[in-house]
């Protein structure tokens, strides 16, 4: 993402007047639930309570736009499918009818929302968790533009994130990295069980406090329980300074609990005398102790430096003076058993299935040409 900074200088416009607004968004309500094999029965509960309503359900896919379009209208809920593999002429009916209140709901790609000006959007579904906060923040901020209610829904499930991960193989590494930290903190940001609001804005490097959020997320509306995480995050503070700043969190949760992987192998930490300290946690404890140090500014983690954790001036402090820290205890989505997630039939082609319908397309429309000539 651009900054201001980088826009002035492509611009070169350096003396420029500039207006910096909050990224907050106080109107929306953000919830995340696990995606189960009953997901698309949530979607259509959900639409039904909150019926004559107008949202927006995204999906990665064209075919699961099509499935889900077609499962709502069987429960008599007014949706038409979007995607950039209808022609033209029906992309600009649906979205018509959707502007004119002829339907309720439309089950879109991300090829759907670009100049889209109806700020009475009521709630934005995501079957699918999206590749990043920046577009989860993107697409949700189509719902209540008007300032009135709008509520956020997306169901996640750890798999769908090693399913795009898979897809991010082959590009070059730079991107990959890149694109692994994005997925990392998208999946950070549904695990977590601190407020949803703080986590989007300290992403966006915009400072919260979460007693603002009036209860609009609903890590904030049923607090989760806190436990005392003092030397917990004491010990995470050491390893980053033992190891030079030098790791991703994930190296740290290994190191930590004890975990004899590849890379600490290689790197011989589990001879360094912090190996194990708390191998009484397991690895994904160790990441909320991660994720909630690093939205409480102990610990910085820099998308452009891959996700390498570096100690704050404030991590600093707490590190030679440790005072009480309290940790939310998270919800672990790995302990889903993996039958009840849904999965795009068809080989995983979820996150390129535009390219491939785009190929589909092209192949066709070259045979009629063929025949014609």
């Amino acid at each position: 993402m651009k900054s201001y900074q980088d826009i002035l200088k492509n611009l070169g416009t350096t003396d420029a007047k500039t207006f910096k607004a909050s990224f907050n968004r106080p109107n929306l309500y953000y919830e995340i639930l696990p995606k189960t094999a009953q997901v698309d029965n949530d979607i259509i509960r959900f639409v039904k309570q909150n019926e004559a309503k107008s949202g927006i359900i995204y999906c990665l896919s064209r075919k699961r736009v099509e499935e889900l379009s077609q499962i709502l209208q069987v429960n008599q809920i007014k949706a038409v499918p979007y995607h950039a593999g209808l022609d033209a002429k029906t992309r600009s009916k649906h979205q018509d009818m959707f502007l004119m209140e002829d339907v309720d709901v439309v089950v879109a790609t991300i090829a759907f929302g670009m100049g889209i000006d109806k700020p009475d959007v009521r709630f934005v579904i995501h079957h699918d968790i999206p590749k990043s906060i920046e577009s989860y923040y993107q697409e949700t901020g189509r719902a209540g533009r008007d300032g009135g209610e709008g509520h956020c829904l997306a169901y996640y499930a750890y798999k769908d994130i090693e399913k795009l991960e898979k897809f991010l193989q082959g590009k070059p590494v730079a991107e990959q990295e890149i694109g692994r930290q994005l997925l990392n903190e998208i999946a950070s940001f549904s695990e977590t069980s601190v407020c949803r609001r703080k986590m989007i804005l300290h992403y966006f490097g915009e400072e919260y406090d979460e007693r603002n959020c009036n209860s609009m997320c609903d890590n904030c509306k049923e607090p989760k329980e806190k436990t005392e995480g003092k030397t917990y995050v004491k010990h995470l503070l050491d390893a980053v300074e033992l190891l030079k700043e030098t790791q991703k969190s994930k190296h740290y949760c290994a190191l930590l609990s004890g975990n004899v992987n590849s890379e600490i192998k290689a790197y011989k930490h589990n001879e360094l005398p912090l190996f194990g300290i708390g191998k009484d946690k397991d690895e994904h404890f160790w990441n909320a102790v991660v994720r909630q140090s690093v939205v409480s500014g102990l610990l910085s983690k820099d998308i452009e430096s891959y996700g390498v954790l570096k100690l704050t001036e404030a991590g600093v402090k707490f590190k030679n003076n440790p005072s009480s820290f309290l940790l939310s205890k998270e919800r672990d989505y790995l302990v889903i058993d993996d039958d009840s997630i849904v999965v795009n039939n068809g080989g995983g082609a979820a996150f390129d299935q535009g390219l491939y319908d785009q190929l589909v397309d092209l192949r066709k429309s070259l045979s009629k040409k063929k025949i014609l000539d």
